[in-house]
């Protein structure tokens, strides 16, 4: 599992010590691109993908346009890639029966919102999806895998954690050049505050652009909590909690995807009972917490919401039309 490093977020001279090995990293990943032939399926396909490794907010992304998709009459199904979980077979994921360890976190969490597929080959989960009755497909990142031919691509950016350094990995953040990933793209979508979010050059000029925020659906009154988290970028996290009201009086950050041990949740339970405050963490971590203690841990759901949500569905409308 992978934690950010602290320089990605910086000009550093340990950024500008790896720059040589991400020239190496883009080379190979143009030279295996360019070995690649995309397949194109029988249903349209969107890719919600992003620019840097992690943490840009694509899963509540795709949830909402899931949402859009089911409102215009289309039966959307979900495509993932299943980090962390060890199926390479396509699967249709079903939470009853799989775990983290089996299909990853997101596509658990994915599903409750839409038939969701995972496997090792997106083209085979495509066909899967496909006969099982989907009339569009929805693709949990993959902006830089050319295995799929897609016809809408929306790259999403969080305006906290941004884009760091600007440099590609393992310099920086950065997946690819910025703008080779903008030309893949038709549209961006920034969440949360633009106004604080220095846009790199291209970027500002990027002509379809939107903007939603993430707002909490729980019922849970704010108060005092230790909260903890393993997705792309946990400062997001806290960020949240702070921002709908929560005392957050210690707050600790694992890595991406990280598998919660009893240990792990044993030093978190101490840190619990010495603020005299109750667990609290991410719909996505839940998933990875030992069946054990979940009753004692709180969540917070979040769901996000598009600033021009009729512009935006009318901009999928105008492009994905209901077949007859």
């Amino acid at each position: 599992m992978f934690k950010t490093p602290q320089f990605w977020h910086r000009d550093s001279l340990m950024s500008r010590f790896l720059k040589p090995l991400s020239w190496i990293y883009c080379l190979l990943a143009s030279w295996k691109e360019s070995h690649r032939k995309p397949h194109r399926v029988s249903v349209p396909v969107i890719c919600v993908g992003n620019l840097v490794m992690g943490g840009a907010g694509k899963t509540p992304t795709v949830i909402a346009i899931v949402k859009i998709l089911k409102e215009m009459g289309h039966q959307p199904h979900i495509l993932s890639r299943g980090y962390g979980g060890y199926f390479r077979d396509v699967a249709r994921v079903d939470v009853s029966k799989h775990s983290y360890l089996q299909v990853g976190d997101e596509p658990l969490l994915l599903s409750a919102h839409a038939p969701t597929w995972t496997g090792v080959s997106r083209v085979a989960a495509a066909q899967a999806a496909i006969a099982a009755g989907a009339t569009i497909l929805v693709m949990d990142d993959g902006l830089q895998s050319s295995r799929l031919m897609k016809d809408y691509s929306l790259v999403v950016i969080d305006c906290i954690q941004g884009l760091g350094n600007n440099l590609v990995f393992p310099a920086g953040p950065l997946r690819e050049p910025l703008q080779k990933g903008l030309k893949r793209a038709q549209a961006v979508l920034f969440v949360g505050d633009k106004e604080n979010f220095s846009k790199p050059k291209g970027l500002s000029t990027f002509s379809h652009q939107y903007t939603a925020r993430l707002a909490a659906i729980s019922s849970l009154k704010p108060q005092p909590v230790v909260a903890f988290a393993g997705i792309g970028y946990p400062e997001k996290f806290r960020y949240t909690l702070e921002e709908q009201g929560f005392l957050v009086k210690d707050f600790v950050d694992f890595a991406d995807h990280h598998p919660y041990t009893i240990t792990d949740m044993q030093k978190l339970e101490r840190l619990a009972q010495m603020h005299n405050a109750p667990l609290i963490t991410t719909e996505k971590d839940y998933f990875r917490i030992p069946a054990f203690y979940k009753n004692a841990i709180l969540t917070l759901p979040v769901v996000l919401q598009f600033d021009q949500d009729v512009s935006f569905q009318k901009a999928l409308g105008d492009i994905f039309i209901l077949p007859s």
